[in-house]
């Protein structure tokens, strides 16, 4: 059996650079080198530009081992196709963005023999454009649970976000939840934690939803999340210097539940001539 997850393409790979632009002058770039989202560049509200994408973001690679994707633009998007050594798979992503500034990331395997899927789009986040750091963003995520892990980031249980700094259905600043005195943040360093997004019992993928969104007050850009599955990884990427520990980036990546891939739930399995789809999209736009 075949294992598709996500890794970091190496760095002596020859690739090459896919750029999209919208009516607003939004730009997106993507490479080859993992199919990778590797910049996006957007207005603040006073027509200021910056990418919004953290600089130490892994982008959104879907495969291991690290793997030169071949691009092309296509139907007013950018098209990759990678070839599984091996022959096991064929897979396919697309990125679109449209005039409302909406980037949507669709990925497709077709299985030749029995592979074992887990696709996950990770970009990170800065929506001020890195001037400073996330504290100030104010995250809603629409999950009742969340998933405690221990100290190797493995899942270990599942518990409710009710008066915990995972209960984020309401808006919340980032940088507070940080500081609460919790168990699962200080042994993370931050948050690097699975929320159910999806129906808790039944699992699998739904119809294209939105489930999480991001304002930053500083330069009014919001960020919402739409997807098709069933749980979602928030991460708050961090660097330390002279000063104390600064949160510099955020992460909202589509996922099936992890108890699920590590139990082969039946759905992340493929069989010889079984497809998969997964379409993840992010909305980039302003906000009073």
């Amino acid at each position: 059996m075949t294992n598709l997850f996500p890794s970091a393409p190496a760095a002596s790979d020859q690739y090459r650079l896919f750029t999209l632009r919208n009516a607003c002058d939004m730009t997106v770039t993507i490479s080859e080198r993992g199919a990778t989202l590797r910049s996006w560049r957007a207005p603040d509200r006073y027509g200021r530009m910056a990418d919004v994408v953290h600089a130490g973001a892994d982008g959104a690679s879907v495969v291991a081992p690290p793997a030169l994707w071949q691009g092309r633009h296509a139907g007013g998007g950018v098209a990759l196709q990678l070839k599984v050594p091996g022959g096991a798979a064929d897979l396919r992503a697309s990125y679109r963005l449209d005039d409302d500034g909406c980037l949507t990331i669709a990925y497709d395997v077709q299985a030749r023999l029995p592979t074992l899927v887990e696709l996950q789009t990770h970009p990170s986040f800065n929506l001020n454009g890195g001037i400073a750091g996330i504290g100030d963003h104010m995250l809603q995520i629409d999950a009742d649970y969340y998933v405690e892990v221990d100290a190797g980031g493995n899942p270990i249980g599942v518990a409710a976000v009710g008066g915990t700094p995972f209960d984020f259905r309401q808006p919340a600043p980032i940088g507070a939840r940080l500081r609460w005195p919790d168990g699962q943040i200080s042994q993370a360093g931050g948050f690097d934690h699975c929320f159910y997004v999806g129906n808790h019992f039944s699992g699998g993928q739904g119809p294209l939803r939105e489930v999480a969104r991001v304002f930053d007050p500083g330069s009014g850009r919001r960020l919402q999340m739409c997807t098709t599955e069933a749980a979602l990884q928030f991460c708050a990427a961090g660097s330390t210097g002279a000063g104390p520990w600064r949160h510099d980036g955020f992460c909202l990546e589509a996922n099936a539940r992890p108890e699920l891939v590590n139990a082969a739930w039946p759905r992340l399995v493929l069989h010889p001539g079984q497809a998969y789809r997964q379409t993840t999209a992010y909305r980039l736009s302003l906000q009073a």
